[in-house]
C-alpha cells in the first residue's frame, strides 16, 4: 500500500475537482509523485511539465487554475517562469502559484512571494499538508472566479444579488488577507496594514519576523492538526502583545509570523519579553508544550514627516538578513546591523556561482589528498580525500564557507556523488598502472544521508554501481561520517551501515567528541574507526588536562575494538605524544598537507623521509 493510501481525503467538490491544475518541476519522481496525489485525492484535470519554457507556453495557451511551482530549475527557474505569466494576467485577477522548493532560507522564501507565489510546499513533501494547501489555493481561487462570473452575468441588478456579491466578495477579501490556519493577517493583509500603518507619521517603528524552527518536526510527531492548534496559540500570543502597542501583526510566510510596533524605551528587552510570552508552554493534550524559534528585527527612524512605505520595505528585507544570521548563528533575536547585508551578499554569490558550477563548470571543484599514518610501523595506510573549490574571481573558497551553503540548498547532494565520481576515478587510474593498496576515505554529511533517504537512495548501491563501473576491488573505499548524522533515524542508520560493513566498506565516525557523543549509540554504531577531534591533539603536549582526555578517548576507542585515527597532528611533540598513548593512526601537517594527486603520488614515492 502506497503513502497516498493513508491519505483518505474527503470528497472533492465536483468544482474543485475539475480544476485544471499545472505541474512544473525538473525532477520527473516529484512530477509523479505530485500527479499521484492529486490523482488520488479526485482530482481529474491534471497535467505535468518538465520544461519551464514548455510550461510557460502551455499557460499562456489555456490558462490553468492553479500552478504548482518547482524554484529550481534549468533554463528559466521559478520566478522567471511567474514574471512571464504575470505579465498577462488581466486586471483584478492573480496568479494561482504554489512553489515546491527544498529550501527553507527566508531569502528564498521572501523573493518567491514578491514575485506572486501565493504558498510554499516544502521538499520532500508531506503528502498531507501539501493536499491542504493545493485545496485551500483552489478553495480561493474557486471563489473568486464564482464572484468574478456573477459580477459579469449579472452586473448591478436587484439588491439581494448585489449584497450577495458583496457578502462574497467580502469573503474573498478576508480569504485573500488572512491566514486560514491562525486568523491573523497573512503577507497580503500585512503589506496592506503596514500601507496604513505608515500613513499615521510615526518617528520610529520595530519590524521583528519571528519563526518557529521546529513547527516541523512537530508535524512529524504529532499531525498537522495538532501544530496548526499551536501555531494558532502562538499567533494569539503575538497579536495580544502587538496590539496593546497600537501595532500589526500577522504570518508572513509559513511558519513566521512578523509584528511591527512603535519603539519602546529597552528595544532589546522588549524583544526578549516576546520572546517569553509567544514560547511559554502551551497546554497540549493534557500536558504542556514548549515551541521553539528564531528572530531577527530592525529599528527604523525617522524625525521628520514619518516612516514611509519603502522606509518599510528596506525595515523588513533589514529583518530578514536579522533572522537568516540568527538561524546561523545559533542566537535566539538578532538585531540588524550592515555587515549582515554584506554576509548574505557573499552568500547569495557563492551560492549562485556553486549552482553555475556544478551545471556547467564542474572542473573548479577539486580533490586533495591528506595522508594517514601507522605511528607505530611508519607507513602509510590510507588517505582522506577532502574536497577544494578554486572560483575563478571569487579566488579559493574555504570547505568551512560553501559546504554549510551548499548543505542548505541541497547540493550536497550532487557534491557528495561527484567527490564519490572522483574518488573511484583516481583509483581506476592508480590500479591501471599498478598495485594499489591504500584505501580512500570519503566524508558524508548528514544532510547527504536526510537527502538520499528522502530520495528513496541507497548509499551502498551509489558506491556498488561505481566501483562495478570503474572495476575497483572491494576494501578500497571508506567513508566518514559525521557525529551529527547520529540525529537522523538511528535505526535506519545502522542498517545503512551494516549494508556497508557486508560490502567491505569501512566506517569512521568523525571529529568525535565535538558534536553529539553518546556512548550509547558508540556501542551498536557497526563501525570501524574512531577519528579524534584535532580540538584533543591541539597542545596536549603541553597541558595534562588536555592529555587526560585524549588519554580516556583512546582507551575508549581501544575498548571498543576501533581502531583510532588523531586528526590535526602537527608536531613531533603531537606524535611522541600519540605514541605514547598507543594511538594507530596519525593524520595532520607533520606529515603532509591535502595533497593534489601528482604531488600526492610524489610524496608516497618519498615517504618516509630519510633522516
Amino acid at each position: 500500500m502506497s503513502e497516498l493510501d493513508d491519505l483518505e481525503p474527503k470528497a472533492l467538490p465536483e468544482a474543485m475537482a475539475e480544476a485544471r491544475i499545472l505541474v512544473v518541476d525538473d525532477n520527473p519522481s516529484n512530477l509523479a509523485v505530485l500527479a499521484e496525489l492529486l490523482a488520488e485525492a479526485g482530482f481529474r484535470c491534471v497535467d505535468v511539465e518538465s520544461s519551464p519554457e514548455k510550461a510557460v507556453e502551455r499557460w499562456l495557451a489555456h490558462p490553468y487554475d492553479l500552478l504548482l511551482l518547482d524554484m529550481r530549475m534549468p533554463g528559466l527557474d521559478g520566478l522567471e517562469v511567474m514574471a512571464r505569466l504575470r505579465t498577462q494576467i488581466a486586471d483584478g485577477d492573480y496568479l494561482p502559484c504554489i512553489v515546491l522548493t527544498a529550501q527553507t532560507d527566508p531569502e528564498t522564501r521572501a523573493a518567491a512571494l514578491d514575485a506572486g507565489a501565493l504558498d510554499f510546499i516544502l521538499k520532500p513533501f508531506d503528502l498531507d499538508e501539501a493536499l491542504k494547501r493545493i485545496r485551500n489555493a483552489l478553495q480561493t481561487r474557486l471563489l473568486h472566479r464564482q464572484a468574478r462570473q456573477r459580477l459579469d452575468a449579472y452586473g448591478q441588478t436587484i439588491s439581494a444579488q448585489q449584497q450577495a456579491l458583496a457578502a462574497r466578495e467580502h469573503d474573498i477579501a478576508y480569504l485573500a488577507s488572512h491566514d486560514s490556519i491562525t486568523g491573523l493577517l497573512n503577507r497580503h493583509g500585512l503589506c496592506r496594514g503596514l500601507e496604513s500603518l505608515t500613513r499615521e507619521g510615526h518617528k520610529a517603528l520595530v519590524f521583528l519576523l519571528i519563526e518557529l524552527s521546529d513547527a516541523d518536526q512537530l508535524i512529524l510527531l504529532e499531525g498537522t492538526q495538532s501544530v496548526d492548534y499551536l501555531l494558532r496559540e502562538a499567533g494569539t500570543r503575538l497579536a495580544s502583545l502587538v496590539g496593546e502597542r497600537g501595532g500589526l501583526c500577522g504570518v508572513w510566510r509559513g511558519q513566521t509570523f512578523l509584528a511591527v510596533f512603535p519603539q519602546t524605551a529597552d528595544l532589546e528587552l522588549e524583544v526578549d519579553r516576546i520572546f517569553d510570552t509567544i514560547f511559554a508552554p502551551l497546554p497540549f493534550h493534557g500536558s504542556h508544550v514548549v515551541l521553539h524559534g528564531r528572530g531577527g528585527y530592525a529599528l527604523v527612524t525617522d524625525e521628520g514627516s514619518g516612516i514611509d512605505i519603502q522606509q518599510s520595505n528596506a525595515a523588513l528585507r533589514a529583518a530578514g538578513l536579522a533572522l537568516a544570521s540568527a538561524h546561523r548563528l545559533s542566537n535566539r533575536a538578532l538585531l540588524y546591523d550592515a555587515r549582515m547585508a554584506k554576509r548574505f551578499a557573499r552568500r547569495h554569490r557563492i551560492e549562485r556561482a556553486m549552482q553555475e558550477a556544478l551545471q556547467t563548470q564542474a572542473e573548479q571543484f577539486q580533490l586533495a589528498y591528506q595522508p594517514k599514518v601507522d605511528i607505530h610501523g611508519h607507513r602509510v595506510v590510507g588517505c582522506e580525500a577532502l574536497l577544494r573549490w578554486h572560483h575563478p574571481t571569487l579566488g579559493t573558497i574555504s570547505p568551512a564557507e560553501f559546504i554549510p551553503i551548499a548543505e542548505d540548498t541541497g547540493a550536497i547532494e550532487i557534491l557528495g556523488l561527484l567527490v564519490m565520481d572522483r574518488v573511484f576515478a583516481f583509483l581506476s587510474r592508480r590500479l591501471q598502472r599498478g598495485p594499489w593498496t591504500l584505501p580512500i576515505a570519503i566524508n558524508v554529511s548528514a544532510r547527504q544521508f536526510e537527502l538520499m533517504r528522502a530520495r528513496g537512495m541507497s548509499l551502498v548501491n551509489a558506491i556498488e554501481t561505481r566501483r562495478a563501473h570503474y572495476r575497483i576491488p572491494r576494501g578500497l573505499i571508506e567513508l566518514e561520517i559525521t557525529e551529527s548524522s547520529l540525529l537522523t533515524d538511528f535505526d535506519w542508520l545502522v542498517t545503512q551501515l551494516e549494508q556497508l560493513r557486508d560490502n567491505a566498506i569501512g566506517v569512521a565516525l568523525d571529529d568525535f567528541g565535538t558534536g553529539y557523543s553518546s556512548l550509547s549509540y558508540l556501542r551498536n554504531l557497526p563501525i570501524n574507526t574512531l577519528k579524534i577531534d584535532r580540538s584533543f591533539v591541539d597542545g596536549a603536549a603541553r597541558d595534562s588536562r588536555q592529555a587526560f582526555l585524549l588519554s580516556n578517548i583512546l582507551h575508549l576507542a581501544r575498548d571498543l575494538k576501533f581502531v583510532s585515527v588523531a586528526e590535526g597532528v602537527e608536531t613531533l611533540g603531537d606524535l611522541d605524544l600519540l605514541r605514547d598513548l598507543s594511538c594507530a593512526i596519525a593524520q595532520g601537517y607533520y606529515f603532509s598537507r591535502p595533497l593534489s594527486e601528482p604531488d600526492l603520488l610524489a610524496w608516497l614515492a618519498a615517504f618516509p623521509p630519510k633522516s
